[in-house]
């Protein structure tokens, strides 16, 4: 299975929450991932009580207002993973290291296996706090690392401890560092979830990590997570399409920003590409706000969303470069249309007052909207940006053109 098959069977697992048993859903996610085994113990009532009554004879570790026991609405034991079945998963032996009293020790870590559990809560949101706390307090009761995926509303979380040797006791480990996957939307998974949903695929850590064991893959699992990295490889991605994109984009005025001393009508082309330069980080900067505003609900989800915009927003959009492709006719509507507008005559502009700009209206005034022949509905598009962007009355999103030059012919 190529990348792109694997994410979209990654998406259409997320997708399939909406609907149908959750214990099912919830395997065929990990499933996809390659995470499939046959040791399973499905819990015969799907409530805390049964949990209690089969986990919870006598430990007083476990503290139930911690857990939030009150908002679990349904819990089951989904699959243990030991290294047997994970050897089978990856279609190579698995080598032991440091065998003990049955467990596996390497880098004062205990690995010998994986739990899973899916648990759905009463409400919608709950911070990482609370979904910490319920993961710590499962895996007190466990001599093993606990995973738990939790649904609340129409959001997923995967949380994933590690855990090391206790320091002054070898037969205890010590409870470290809870990540989550948090909120993983049902409805419409976002991007950045499915991308790292694939780099915990079986198939991608084996890939990248060579696993040979389980602590391998205990430790592939973390240094995945690991914030350092998902940074790095944020910022390599970017860097990456910087220096794809310097080749392929050109902005206007560049010749006001040539020294035409040279020669009479040649560029300096050093000049040209330091203005291009400039330009493409100031696009990358705004755009980098712009998602974490969008992250924030304050910028709407159609606007970067290829199908709508196709169907209900721009005439003739087509994104994908062809060899044919005319910079000049095609390759700058969602630009123009879209983020130009977005960033000087929304962002820059007071709720109430944005507005197309009228026909023979001033060229210079730069805060209304242009284009509107690029939409297919214009007034529903000031209606979307209306009803949800706000005004940030800031430096960042104001229009650095030049104003245009009119220059008046006299007839003698």
């Amino acid at each position: 299975m190529n990348e792109k098959e694997l994410k979209n069977l990654i998406k259409a697992s997320i997708l399939s929450f909406a609907d149908g048993n959750l214990t099912n859903n919830s395997l065929s996610l990990f499933k996809s991932l390659g995470y499939k085994t046959d040791r399973q113990s499905p819990f015969r009532e799907k409530n805390y009580r049964f949990f209690k009554d089969s986990f919870l004879d006598g430990n007083v570790s476990f503290k139930e207002e911690k857990a939030l026991v009150k908002d679990w609405k349904y819990v089951d034991l989904l699959f243990q993973l030991t290294k047997d079945e994970l050897a089978i998963a990856i279609s190579s032996p698995l080598v032991g290291e440091g065998q003990g009293e049955g467990k596996t020790r390497v880098d004062r870590t205990i690995i010998e296996t994986y739990i899973f559990f899916v648990i759905e809560l009463v409400n919608e949101n709950y911070n990482r706090t609370d979904l910490s706390k319920i993961t710590r307090e499962i895996n007190k009761v466990f001599p093993m690392p606990v995973m738990i995926l939790f649904k609340h509303g129409s959001l997923l979380t995967l949380s994933i401890i590690n855990r090391r040797i206790n320091e002054k006791d070898e037969r205890k480990d010590v409870l470290k560092k809870v990540t989550l996957i948090k909120d993983i939307n049902i409805k419409n998974p976002h991007r950045a979830h499915i991308e790292i949903l694939f780099d915990l695929s079986l198939e991608e850590l084996q890939r990248v990590h060579k696993i040979t064991s389980f602590v391998k893959l205990h430790n592939a699992w973390q240094k995945t997570l690991d914030v350092k990295e998902l940074n790095k490889k944020f910022y390599k991605e970017l860097s990456n399409w910087y220096f794809w994109a310097i080749h392929e984009v050109e902005f206007p005025n560049a010749s006001l920003e040539a020294d035409r001393s040279v020669l009479p009508g040649i560029k300096n082309e050093d000049k040209v590409r330091e203005h291009n330069a400039k330009n493409l980080i100031r696009l990358l900067t705004r755009i980098l706000f712009v998602w974490f505003i969008k992250e924030k609900n304050l910028i709407p989800d159609e606007l970067f969303d290829e199908s709508y915009i196709r169907e209900h927003l721009i005439n003739g959009f087509e994104p994908r470069k062809k060899m044919d492709f005319d910079h000049k006719t095609k390759g700058s509507k969602y630009y123009r249309a879209v983020l130009q507008n977005l960033f000087f005559a929304a962002l820059n502009q007071t709720v109430g007052g944005r507005e197309f700009r009228k026909d023979k209206q001033h060229m210079n005034i730069t805060n209304l909207m242009r284009y509107e022949s690029y939409f297919k509905n214009p007034s529903a598009f000031l209606k979307l940006v209306e009803e949800v962007v706000p005004f940030m009355n800031g430096g960042l999103f104001e229009c650095l053109d030049h104003p245009a030059v009119i220059v008046k012919q006299h007839v003698a």
